[in-house]
């Protein structure tokens, strides 16, 4: 993460916390200049992230903001590497994977020697620079145009490069789970996830307690198309029996 991805971190981190601040308080507390923080401020509020209001700033609480790389990567951090060492249980050293852009499915990145070699085929920006130096990995970025919200890359470029290969494993999460199906807010998402699915022998989901919670307008798929899907023991009795029902492959991490 650069030092500005990382100031930018902090922000949204502190205003999570106090709901709105000073922007020059923010600019004391980062130890960076007014200027600089109002470059960073231009830049969050150009993604729709915060919203600025007579010499002090705020998250602008919506799907976009709840759909922010920035937001998700810091919301249930060790909910998520329980469900990712579960998941690199289920990946054997040789396999060729492809990964998408969830902050849930990036932990994962954090049990990769336990699984190498391995081919690790993605367009999430954050996991091609955590695995970039990893020896035996080998590391094949998707291309595509940049999403800055999203931190990867989306778009026909990167549905047609995720197209032209074949792999044993799949590694997804998803913004939200309605009913039995998936859903996430942007197209482009979709399209890409729907892509790995189609590529993928054995396809894995990781779902926190979060995602049935939260609406999200487009539809991915059924949660019975997934090999594998790992639920966190602390979503709902009920909701994990409706998906047992369901036929769903699911297990409690």
């Amino acid at each position: 993460m650069s030092k500005a991805d990382h100031r930018r971190s902090e922000i949204i981190r502190i205003l999570m916390e106090s709901g709105t601040a000073q922007i020059k308080d923010l600019a004391v507390l980062l130890d960076v200049s007014l200027m600089t923080i109002h470059r960073d401020l231009n830049d969050l509020h150009d993604q729709g992230l915060v919203r600025r209001i007579r010499g002090a700033v705020s998250v602008e609480k919506s799907m976009l903001f709840e759909s922010s790389y920035l937001y998700r990567a810091r919301q249930h951090v060790e909910e998520k590497r329980r469900l990712a060492r579960a998941a690199a249980a289920h990946i054997e050293p040789g396999n060729a994977i492809v990964w998408d852009d969830s902050s849930t499915t990036f932990h994962v990145c954090d049990f990769i020697e336990q699984m190498t070699p391995i081919t690790v085929i993605t367009n999430a920006l954050p996991v091609m620079e955590r695995l970039r130096d990893k020896q035996d990995v080998e590391l094949i970025g998707l291309g595509g145009k940049y999403h800055r919200v999203y931190n990867g890359f989306f778009g026909i470029a990167c549905e047609r490069a995720i197209r032209s290969y074949h792999v044993d494993v799949a590694l997804m999460s998803t913004t939200t789970i309605q009913g039995m199906s998936l859903y996430t807010q942007d197209e482009q998402v979709v399209r890409s996830k729907q892509a790995m699915m189609e590529i993928a022998r054995k396809k894995i989901l990781l779902v926190d307690e979060s995602k049935f919670h939260f609406s999200a307008l487009n539809y991915v798929a059924e949660l019975t198309a997934f090999d594998v899907v790992l639920v966190s023991q602390s979503v709902d009795r009920d909701i994990v029996q409706n998906m047992k029902e369901a036929g769903v492959r699911l297990e409690l991490v």
